[in-house]
């Protein structure tokens, strides 16, 4: 397939660039990149080389560490290496490549195409300022806490006494990739009381609903949202969600099987600024029950839906500084399903609501 370099952006050559040239030694076709950086389509890679999607920060930084070394084909590769494995010289190699892919960015790819603008760069869980980020996860309460949660045990295991845990694990992780230069730490929301000026004012990230974040309590309590968490006598053990509309009010509950069990939850991924300093960002992710939190946190860390979750909030929502979606998640075997945004049977409700 021949490649024209004179009818696409900078960086778009240089990142198709990168992967023919690089390393002449290994062939490194478009599915050995899409899999290498994490699993993604070749149609993404074919994108980018296009540029008709340009890269988000994130995955330019993937590209900068595959880039940096041979050793990404050698040591188990084709692959990232994780940070602790890269020396002091591809560590710097990185960075010089990061940046220039960065400016290339910059200063070129920025045609007005669908998911290609500038402001097409923009990731929600990219903040790019360097600002500390705060992720504040629910108490499990005391009597729900198995022997090891308990800080007098000889085998204590904080991490035990936070709710919604693969959530948290799965957005804590990504959140550190997507923000490199960024203070980013978990915290309980029993700790409010406790919590440096840093912690709130910076981004922050509500994970849980109401029942046992104190946090997403405190800010539904005080904020005029759109939606909320009330108790259902359909329901047990979960509040479900209930959206204001000009008909009144409507719930939205998960869906049960007798045989099965959850069968589909329902999450909201809601992004507002920071009242404690409206500068950064204050996103609640939360869900009916667990799976809905973990759902409403993979649509934008699962590699495989990601990008086109991020393309659609950008389509949708633009530039607002808030916005909300709130989705079925279906249930798998007990697992959660990756909700797609463009699927509209998925979307339940947005904010800004669509003009009528």
């Amino acid at each position: 397939m021949s490649f024209d370099h004179t009818s696409v952006p900078a960086l778009a050559r240089r990142l198709h660039t990168l992967r023919v040239r690089q390393w002449p030694r290994h062939r490194v076709t478009q599915r050995v990149l899409a899999d290498a950086l994490g699993g993604l389509s070749t149609s993404t890679i074919s994108s980018y080389e296009s540029g008709s999607i340009v890269p988000p920060d994130e995955r330019l930084y993937d590209y900068a560490t595959f880039f940096a070394t041979p050793r990404s084909f050698t040591e188990g590769g084709p692959g990232l290496l994780p940070d602790d494995r890269l020396s002091e010289a591809e560590r710097v190699r990185r960075k010089e490549l990061y940046e220039e892919l960065l400016s290339l960015r910059a200063t070129g790819g920025s045609e007005e195409q669908p998911g290609s603008s500038a402001a097409a760069a923009r990731q929600t869980w990219q903040f790019g300022d360097r600002a500390p980020v705060r992720l504040i996860c629910g108490d499990l309460p005391e009597e729900d806490r198995s022997r090891i949660a308990d800080p007098a045990s000889l085998n204590f295991t904080e991490l035990l006494s936070y709710v919604d845990l693969d959530a948290m694990v799965e957005l804590f992780g990504h959140l550190r990739m997507a923000n490199p230069g960024s203070d980013v730490r978990f915290r309980r929301s029993g700790h409010l009381k406790t919590l440096v000026a840093e912690d709130i004012s910076g981004h922050l990230v509500l994970l849980g609903g109401v029942g046992w974040n104190q946090a997403t309590q405190w800010v539904t309590l005080r904020e005029d949202l759109p939606v909320s968490q009330v108790p259902d006598p359909a329901v047990e053990d979960g509040l479900v969600f209930e959206v204001a509309q000009s008909e009144g009010a409507k719930r939205f509950l998960p869906v049960v099987s007798q045989r099965l069990g959850l069968v589909e939850d329902v999450g909201l991924l809601y992004r507002m600024p920071n009242p404690h300093n409206t500068a950064y960002t204050l996103t609640i992710v939360s869900g009916v029950f667990s799976r809905g939190v973990l759902g409403a946190v993979r649509c934008l860390t699962d590699a495989r839906l990601r990008e086109r979750n991020e393309a659609y909030l950008r389509d949708r929502f633009g530039d607002a500084p808030e916005f909300g979606v709130l989705v079925r998640v279906p249930v798998l075997g007990g697992s959660a399903v990756t909700p797609d945004f463009t699927n509209p049977v998925i979307r339940l409700a947005e904010w800004p609501a669509r003009p009528t």
